[in-house]
């Protein structure tokens, strides 16, 4: 048993140590630009050992969007959970994507311009995930509804699509730099923003 953990350990480790090198490589030079010796370089490890883990460089991406979006589902159902209004929870869910891309900024741009527009990216194990990370926000909705907080006639579905398309476009006009974010607290006021427009609409109609 212990010998079994270890094992996984060092495997699980390794493959860490690629997809970090991968994620280097593939900011800088995009999907079509790299080769398995270029991660490999970046990882300096032998070419032959990114092969022992990962069959292609199309595998590595795919490994590293099924990083991501374990990470976001698990900040969902965190959130989900959480004695909080609709607004604080739907801002803790922008906020801390937003701040991903502060802090992690290569693993947004890789995940942004060469993950989500790679068909493989959605094989069978992702898309549960993927799915499972949409229902699950949508109970969001499907709470705040039950409880009158929504209007009857909304529909979650397609709410919960139009808060991830608006959210996927900010996430691109950050990481593309169109949308200024210099200033410390600037994600914080973007994310309220994001959320009060999401929440309350465009027109002028006085807040419920």
């Amino acid at each position: 048993m212990g010998r079994n953990y270890r094992k996984k350990e060092k495997v699980d480790k390794m493959k860490e140590l690629i997809i970090k090198a991968a994620i280097k490589v593939y900011a800088a030079k995009g999907m079509q630009g790299i080769r398995i010796a270029d991660i490999a370089k970046e990882a300096k490890v032998s070419y032959g050992l990114v092969y022992h883990y990962f069959k292609n460089k199309e595998d590595v991406l795919n490994a590293i969007f099924s990083k991501s979006i374990n990470i976001f589902l698990k900040a969902i159902e965190n959130t989900s959970v959480q004695e909080k209004s609709l607004k604080e929870k739907l801002v803790s869910i922008t906020t801390f994507l937003f701040n991903a891309c502060r802090e992690l900024p290569e693993f947004m741009y890789v995940i942004m311009f060469e993950v989500i527009w790679t068909p493989k990216f959605l094989e069978t194990r992702n898309f549960i995930t993927f799915t499972k990370a949409f229902a699950t926000f949508e109970k969001i909705l499907i709470e705040y509804k039950q409880k009158g907080e929504l209007r009857s006639d909304v529909n979650t579905t397609i709410s919960t699509y139009m808060f991830f398309g608006g959210l996927e476009m900010i996430l691109t006009g950050i990481v593309l730099k169109a949308i200024p974010v210099e200033k410390e607290d600037v994600f914080q006021r973007l994310s309220n923003t994001f959320i009060s427009q999401y929440v309350y609409g465009l027109t002028a109609i006085q807040k419920a």
